[in-house]
C-alpha cells in the first residue's frame, strides 16, 4: 500500500514540474506576429521634401512690343497652342499708314536715284566731247551719291516700319498650354511696360523637380541616383526621376542650410504634374538586389541589446543575426536566418508587461 502511495507521489511532482516548465514556456515569450524571411530588395533611402518647376523656357511670358488697343485674343485659359500660332493682335491702323507713306517715300527716293544714275552718264558723255565741263560731271557724281544714300535711308526706314508692323500680331514662341492671360480686348497696352506682358504659356512636358536636401545629406547625394516622389494630388501614384545635378551654392530656410538637387521628370498625361506642386522625395542612396530580407520590426530591444525570435517548431527561439543594409521596411539578413524562416515581429515578453511587442 505504501509502495502504491509513493508511486503516487512521485507521479504527481513529475506532472507538476512539466505543466511548470510548460506555463513557464508560455509566460516567458508570448507570440503575437510573425513574418517570412524573404529573398528580395533592400533599399537605403533618404527623405526629403520637394518643388515642381518649370525648366527654363518652358514657361514664356509674351508680352507686347507695340503700343495700341487690343482687337483680338482667340485664346482662352486652358487652350492648346502651337508654336507660331497667334495668340493674340493690336490695332494697326496707324502703322500701316506710316508704312503706306514710308513706302512712297522710297518709291521716290528710287526715282530720284535711277534719275541721278541716267543723268551721270549723260554727264560723262558731254564731258568726254568736251560740250560740258568737269564741274558739271563733278555735280553730277554728287548727286548720284547724294540721292543713292537717300534711296538706301528710305528703304531702312521702310523695312523698320514693315518690322514694327509683325509686333502688331502676337503669336506663341512655344508649343504648350496657356496658363495665364493679363489683358482683355479693347485694354490699352504700352509697349516696353511690365503690364505689357499679355499671356503666359506653359508646357507641361518639360518640368523638373528641386529637391532641398539637408546640409548633414548632401554628402550621400550624388547625379545618377534614382528618385521616386509623391504629390497629394495623386496620393497613390509613386514618380520616379534622377538625380541630375546639386548645386554648389547653399539656401538657408528657416536657419537650416539646404543644397538644392535637380531632377528631371517624365511626363505622364494621364497625371500631369504643375508647377510649384510640393513633392515628398525618396532618393535611393544605396540598394541590395536579390539578397534574404527580414522587416524591421522583428528587431526587438531586450535588456538594451538587440535580439531577433525565430519560430521553430512553434516556439520562439533567440538567434544571433548579423544585419546589412537597412530600409525604411526591411533589413538586409546577412547571416544567422534563412529564407523561409519565421521570425517574430510582435511579441509580449513578461519582464516588460503584456503591452510591451
Amino acid at each position: 500500500m505504501k509502495k502504491f502511495i509513493l508511486l503516487g507521489l512521485i507521479l504527481a511532482v513529475v506532472a507538476g514540474v512539466l505543466i511548470w516548465r510548460s506555463s513557464g514556456t508560455q509566460r516567458e515569450i508570448t507570440v503575437l506576429q510573425t513574418a517570412s524571411v524573404e529573398q528580395g530588395e533592400v533599399r537605403h533611402l533618404l527623405e526629403a521634401t520637394g518643388i515642381v518647376k518649370a525648366q527654363v523656357g518652358a514657361q514664356v511670358k509674351i508680352g507686347a512690343r507695340a503700343t495700341g488697343v487690343l482687337v483680338d485674343i482667340p485664346v482662352k485659359v486652358g487652350d492648346e497652342v502651337e508654336a507660331g500660332q497667334l495668340v493674340a493682335e493690336i490695332d494697326d491702323r496707324e502703322i500701316r499708314a506710316k508704312l503706306a507713306e514710308a513706302q512712297a517715300r522710297a518709291r521716290l527716293a528710287d526715282a530720284k536715284a535711277v534719275r541721278a544714275a541716267k543723268d551721270l552718264e549723260r554727264k560723262k558723255r558731254l564731258v568726254s566731247q568736251k560740250l560740258e565741263p568737269q564741274s558739271s560731271l563733278d555735280e553730277a557724281l554728287e548727286d548720284a551719291r547724294v540721292t543713292r544714300y537717300e534711296s538706301q535711308a528710305a528703304a531702312a526706314a521702310l523695312e523698320s516700319l514693315r518690322v514694327q508692323l509683325s509686333y502688331y500680331r502676337i503669336f506663341s514662341p512655344i508649343h504648350g498650354v496657356v496658363s495665364n492671360i493679363t489683358a482683355q480686348e479693347g485694354e490699352t497696352v504700352v509697349s516696353g511696360l511690365q503690364v505689357s506682358n499679355l499671356i503666359t504659356v506653359l508646357d507641361p512636358t518639360r518640368l523638373e523637380m528641386w529637391i532641398y536636401v539637408d546640409e548633414t545629406d548632401v554628402g550621400r547625394t550624388h547625379p545618377g541616383q534614382d528618385v521616386e516622389f509623391f504629390v497629394d494630388a495623386y496620393p497613390d501614384r509613386a514618380f520616379t526621376g534622377k538625380v541630375k545635378l546639386v548645386y554648389p551654392e547653399p539656401e538657408i530656410r528657416d536657419n537650416i542650410v539646404y543644397y538644392r538637387a535637380l531632377v528631371d521628370v517624365i511626363f505622364d498625361p494621364e497625371h500631369p504634374l504643375r508647377p510649384e506642386m510640393t513633392t515628398q522625395c525618396r532618393i535611393v542612396v544605396e540598394r541590395r538586389e536579390n539578397v534574404p530580407t527580414m522587416p524591421n520590426e522583428a528587431v526587438k530591444w531586450v535588456n538594451g541589446e538587440q535580439a531577433v525570435f525565430v519560430l521553430r517548431g512553434g516556439v520562439p527561439e533567440r538567434v544571433d543575426v548579423e544585419l546589412g543594409l537597412r530600409g525604411l521596411e526591411r533589413s538586409e539578413v546577412r547571416s544567422g536566418l534563412n529564407v523561409g524562416d519565421e521570425v517574430v515581429t510582435q511579441l509580449v515578453l513578461p519582464d516588460v508587461g503584456a503591452g510591451a511587442r
